[in-house]
């Protein structure tokens, strides 16, 4: 489904994302809710190859590699350590010179653009949406704005803005925790979302007869029975299990379109 090449080969590579958050989830979310647990593990989480220590004192921004041992104003572009050098060795002449950045101003004081070191390429009619760990962390020194990339057609840096939040002291990106989740998406989808808006009924008696024979196998036929907590996770778990088994293989044995089997 997706294919990542890490130009910039230091630090963790890109993996699945973690049906726990690595586990950062409570122990009942984990073992019982299954949406929880499903948007957790939708995509792969992508690292910075290094620790980076950002200061933002409201006006410029600071940047250091070493842990703050040596800062360096960010104005315009920086690339990463050597790379451009090692770039062109390695690309043919009509890209020599054209290394993406590794940090990048904005316009905006307070907002950086970041690479990751790595491309990304999806099959036809995958798009990526680049978005922060999903329930992975909270942090209130900066945010990460998202975005839907077409990478099925465009073919270049991966990379992310984030919003700076606090001022005069350093945030720290730790190379050791996923810095963004790529998350695949409909290309049909995102077509259609631009098309037609949502279709909104009002009231109770807008529910049809088979909204409320739905709404009782969901939700009046579990009050009745529940003997146990997770019941749904239990469901979900086994259709998808089902729906694997009954997926055509694609290449390397695994089921079409980078579905992944379900944990026991």
């Amino acid at each position: 489904m997706i294919t990542f090449f890490r130009l910039v080969d230091d630090g963790i590579p890109p993996e699945a994302a973690s049906k726990s958050a690595i586990g950062t989830l409570p122990t009942d979310g984990y073992r019982y809710c299954e949406p929880l647990r499903t948007a957790s593990s939708l995509g792969w989480y992508v690292y910075l190859p290094f620790d980076l220590w950002l200061v933002w004192d409201g006006s410029e921004i600071q940047w250091s590699i070493d842990e703050g041992d040596n800062w360096y104003p960010l104005a315009g572009a920086v690339q990463y350590p050597g790379f451009a050098g090692r770039f062109d060795e390695h690309a043919p002449e009509r890209c020599a010179g054209y290394a993406p950045p590794f940090l990048t101003m904005s316009s905006e004081h307070n907002v950086l653009q970041i690479w990751t070191g790595t491309l990304a390429r999806t099959e036809p009619g995958v798009f990526s949406l680049v978005r922060a760990p999903a329930n992975l962390f909270w942090r209130t020194d900066f945010s990460v704005l998202e975005g839907v990339v077409e990478t099925d057609e465009w073919f270049g840096p991966l990379f992310t803005n984030i919003r700076l939040r606090r001022m005069d002291a350093p945030i720290i990106l730790r190379s050791e925790q996923p810095f963004i989740q790529v998350q695949p998406v409909s290309a049909a989808i995102v077509d259609r979302l631009g098309e037609e808006g949502p279709q909104v009924l009002e009231g109770l008696e807008a529910l049809t007869d088979e909204d409320w024979t739905r709404y009782a196998s969901t939700v009046v036929r579990r009050m009745q029975t529940r003997e146990r907590l997770g019941d749904y996770a239990v469901e979900s778990r086994r259709r998808h299990k089902h729906r694997a088994k009954a997926a055509p293989v694609g290449s390397q044995g695994r089921p079409a379109h980078g579905m992944v089997q379900p944990e026991e």
